[in-house]
């Protein structure tokens, strides 16, 4: 292929020249002339010859995925130090519409707010309303390099790049075909994972294409495929506490928990007995097992038993299909001009499943499916609550049922995702380019629900009677004029078949996402200084965004069992105009090789949020041939997505206290009594006000729903650091990089009562939490309350990270050594801006300390290996703990070690093996950690294998 006439240009370099401008990856040149490209480093839109990137750039070459031993890109991005897990297999479990789904999370500031690019341009989200991409659409195969930017990116690349930008950078070109199929296979049952793969391409006169087409397949790993979570541990209350430095809550053992109130036939207490039922309906005292200690709820569960086990029936990693088609073409139209073109289609699969249904009503003694003793029981045990004033004659009693008969709920959630994009670039002289795109994506998100059920019609057809002619019927006549079918649940499968079909049903929601973004973008010198040329980039983009969500009708009226769901349709479109400059300001002089000034400036006009600014300056200074310091300070914002503005709504009730209500003002933290009085006054309220009884005795309701009114979110953030590569170690170079996000106007939402206490607490009414109440212009009592996310909540997040590469030839083989830290200095949020809402995060599970990868390479002739260690810090539960309180607050350190190798049979034949956790180590065992694979390895040791071949 011809390259741009712009891009070879002869220059001479007696320094390092970091692969892909990076600071990570380092290639060693003797001093030559030799024909350079200009190409574009993630983090800045200027064309670059020779430099180092000016902002801190990690790179994640495509073998570093085969070393890794991962065939989904996430895999790999979410065991880098600088990331944390977003939403994934292991974290989707016990989700619907999320399940299956790969995001990443720069910084643990949301992936929401880490923007994702494929070859530097937008990739369509994965889910209805968010902005996260799902990786799960990107083929390990078609991967030549990751590039990630941590740091402030919103200048150069608009919203969601807050906490940085993830750029996967996909091969351009490739002549022949490569197949690859693997296959990793833990030592227990579950998580499986098998993958094959074809690779093509082909260069024909002034054209070449890649192709790529891949299968994947992850199994599901159950709760009960690991001793680890099989035997959970069990929290009781401690029965030994005696004082107030004695723990509250102890770990009692090991082993799975029951919740003895429902079994598979129906449970009910009848004089402090607790009574069941056989298969036939014949009623007898429940097996309930061995007692534990009460839990601090007062709750006492059971080992063995028949009560209903969680674990039976809950994934803790879910199973998931993928099928990726990917396809990039590059068209020479002349030296100086090109045509690209990218194809992706991918189509995901996943599963889940949970228990089924957990019902609870009453019963009544002439129910016509009891027998005589079952309604005796229950008779009598409504007697004596009579006779204790806690019910009224025929309110029956209470019976808890699992609705085994109707099977465990499950539900499968399809994606197919189509992305299309077209782009020219080119030369428009000696000294400058131009870039030009447009891309279309477009996902279609179906989920469907087995096993469910109309919930009132549930209620109507086991409440039964006889009728006068000895036939079961349902008690109500207005359910019995629906099509009432009486059903019997006390036993196993002595249901009626019509009247099991009457009461189940399946359900299905529809989503589509589409991403439509038009870009042009210049590059070049604008002058000479002294120093040298000032280099510039400008661009104008515009991009639309838009998603629905259409549940089946059962569902938009809440008819099933705990599956509402109302249709969300939103839209919303930006133009945007960026510009940076590249100013060097001072070169060979003394301590100063080169310092050069790097700006950027961004405007975006949303036709949600408005116009908004982001900008970014830096220095970049070489201070001798080993040393380069870099400073970047930066203005990055986050546009409220379409869930965050459009979000159905939906109904909720909750039990409100009024603030400004005479008789609540001795529960009012005096700190803020004054405010309370003062807001409630502003608003007309008499200071004896009080509400009705009427009012006090009922939960209020309410709606949650999307803000149409949300502003941007707002980081600033700085970053300074050096890169050191000593000349007299060869191979070896070290960076360091400090760095702090401050964001305010971040969005949240809260509940009914707390949007009262804190529109009521603030200095004025004058915030964001007023607007969500509505009072009754007569009586002053509040009518309605709206949980709607705001703009209220601040955070910081600092830290340092920490980058080595050092890489030797010996007799022997030769070497290379990696390593990635982070260091989490500070990490703290604040809901409110109220001083006692700050959270103080740092050194909790989910943030440690430290966090490290470190990788040792080896290679002689035709063999490689790659040995990985994986570390994470001790941790707490929560940094609010106290000795009172419980004595599992400590988390250890976790190590795992993982070794792959390849060997080249021949020029065309690769073979590879490895053993992922080698030690098989488990996560920690404490209550809440235990089952957390986005923290820990859930799967143990696995082998794994794999075979390529060129040809």
């Amino acid at each position: 292929m011809n390259s741009l006439s712009l891009t070879a240009k002869a220059v001479r370099y007696g320094i390092f020249a970091a692969a892909s401008l990076t600071t990570s990856t380092f290639v060693y040149s003797e001093e030559q002339t030799e024909i350079f490209e200009r190409i574009e480093v993630t983090g800045s839109k200027i064309k670059r010859i020779g430099e180092l990137a000016p902002t801190p750039v990690t790179v994640i070459s495509g073998d570093g995925l085969i070393d890794a031993g991962v065939v989904n890109v996430a895999d790999l991005l979410h065991k880098m130090p600088n990331t944390l897990v977003g939403l994934s297999p292991e974290t989707t479990n016990n989700t619907v519409f999320a399940s299956g789904l790969n995001n990443t999370d720069l910084r643990g500031l949301g992936s929401d707010r880490t923007l994702v690019l494929v070859n530097g341009r937008r990739f369509v989200a994965g889910a209805p309303g968010s902005g996260a991409v799902d990786l799960n659409n990107i083929p390990t195969a078609m991967v030549e390099r990751i590039e990630i930017t941590t740091g402030g990116a919103s200048a150069v690349y608009g919203s969601d790049a807050i906490a940085g930008v993830v750029n996967i950078i996909t091969k351009k070109s490739f002549d022949g075909i490569s197949v690859d199929v693997s296959t990793t296979q833990p030592t227990e049952d579950g998580g499986e994972e098998k993958y094959a793969s074809i690779t093509f391409g082909s260069e024909i006169g002034k054209a070449n294409f890649v192709t790529n087409l891949s299968w994947a397949r992850q199994e599901q790993l159950s709760f009960m495929d690991r001793k680890f979570l099989r035997d959970a541990p069990i929290v009781v209350r401690n029965p030994n506490a005696t004082g107030p430095d004695d723990p509250q809550s102890i770990v009692w053992g090991h082993g799975q928990q029951v919740l003895a109130s429902y079994s598979k036939t129906g449970t009910f207490v009848s004089n402090g007995t607790r009574y069941s039922f056989d298969e036939n309906g014949n009623v007898r005292p429940m097996e309930l097992g061995q007692p534990l200690p009460p839990l601090t709820s007062g709750r006492v569960d059971y080992l063995g038993g028949e009560g209903y086990n969680f674990a039976e029936n809950s994934f803790i990693k879910t199973p998931l299909d993928r099928i990726n088609f990917f396809s990039v073409m590059n068209y020479d139209i002349n030296d100086d001009h090109k045509m690209t073109m990218e194809a992706t289609l991918s189509k995901t699969d996943a599963y889940g499943e949970s228990s089924p249904a957990f019902l609870s009503f009453k019963v009544h003694d002439d129910n016509g499916f009891l027998s005589p003793e079952a309604a005796a029981l229950i008779a009598a045990e409504e007697a004596r609550l009579v006779n204790a004033g806690k019910a009224e004659p025929g309110d029956g009693i209470s019976l808890g049922y699992l609705a085994s008969d109707f099977g465990n709920r499950k539900y499968s959630q399809e994606r197919t995702t189509a992305r299309i994009a077209l782009g020219f670039e080119g030369a428009l002289s000696e000294n400058w380019s131009y870039d030009t795109y447009a891309t279309v994506g477009h996902v279609q998100a179906d989920t469907e629900w087995y096993g469910e059920m109309f919930e009132q019609r549930f209620y109507d057809a086991v409440d039964t009677i006889k009728n006068d002619k000895g036939e079961v019927v349902c008690r109500s006549e207005s359910a019995r004029n629906n099509g009432c079918l009486p059903l019997n649940i006390f036993g196993r499968g002595i249901y009626d078949k019509n009247a099991y079909d009457w009461v189940s049903t399946d359900a299905i929601r529809r989503s589509s996402i589409t991403q439509s973004a038009l870009g042009a973008s210049v590059s070049g010198d604008l002058f000479e200084l002294p120093a040298g040329f000032v280099s510039s980039a400008f661009s104008l983009e515009y991009r639309k965004e838009q998603a629905d969500t259409l549940p089946d009708p059962a569902m938009r009226e809440g008819l099933l069992f705990n599956n509402q769901s109302q249709p969300l349709k939103g839209e919303f479109d930006v133009t945007e105009a960026s510009a940076e400059l590249s100013i060097p300001l001072l070169s060979d002089i003394t301590l100063v090789q080169d310092l050069t000034l790097e700006t950027a400036f961004r405007y975006m006009d949303y036709s949600t949020s408005g116009s908004d600014t982001a900008w970014k300056v830096g220095l970049n200074w070489a201070v001798f041939d080993d040393l380069r310091i870099r400073l970047n300070r930066s203005k990055s914002v986050r546009a409220p997505n379409i869930g965050d503005l459009y979000s159905p709504p939906g109904q909720t009730f909750r039990s409100i206290k009024d603030y400004c209500a005479s008789s609540y003002r001795n529960q009012i933290n005096p700190e803020y009594l004054d405010n309370v009085l003062a807001n409630c006054a502003a608003q007309g309220i008499p200071t004896d006000f009080e509400p009705s009884q009427e009012w006090y005795g009922s939960t209020r309701p309410g709606f949650i729903v999307g803000n149409e009114d949300l502003k941007n979110e707002v980081a600033n953030d700085i970053t300074i650091g050096f890169v050191y590569t000593p000349n007299f170690i060869e191979n070896l170079s070290f960076t360091v990089d400090y760095w702090k996000f401050d964001m305010e106007n971040v969005i949240n939402s809260f509940t009914g009562p707390d949007v009262v206490k804190y529109c009521y607490q603030s200095s004025t009414l004058d915030n964001p939490f007023c607007p969500l109440l509505e009072r009754d212009p007569d009586t002053h009592e509040l009518t309605n309350y709206y949980e709607k996310p705001v703009n209220s909540a601040t955070s910081i997040t600092s830290g340092v990270d920490i980058e080595a590469n050092y890489k030797f030839e010996s007799s022997f083989g030769d070497w290379g050594f990696r390593l990635f830290s982070t260091y989490l200095e500070e990490r703290s949020f604040n809901s409110t801006g109220f001083a006692e809402d700050e959270i103080k995060e740092t050194g909790e599970q989910e943030r440690p300390r430290w966090r490290h990868r470190f990788t040792t390479d080896y290679t002689y002739g035709d063999f490689s290996a790659v040995l990985t260690a994986n570390y994470r810090s001790s941790t707490v539960l929560s940094n609010d703990w106290s000795p009172n309180q419980n004595n599992y607050n400590d988390i250890p350190s976790y190590i795992t070690f993982d070794l792959t190798s390849r060997y080249n049979i021949t020029d065309a034949l690769q073979v590879r093996a490895g053993i992922l956790n080698m030690f098989d180590e488990t996560p920690p065992r404490q209550p809440g950690v235990y089952n957390q694979g986005a923290y820990y390895d859930i799967l143990g040791q696995r082998i794994t294998i794999g075979v390529n071949y060129t040809f």
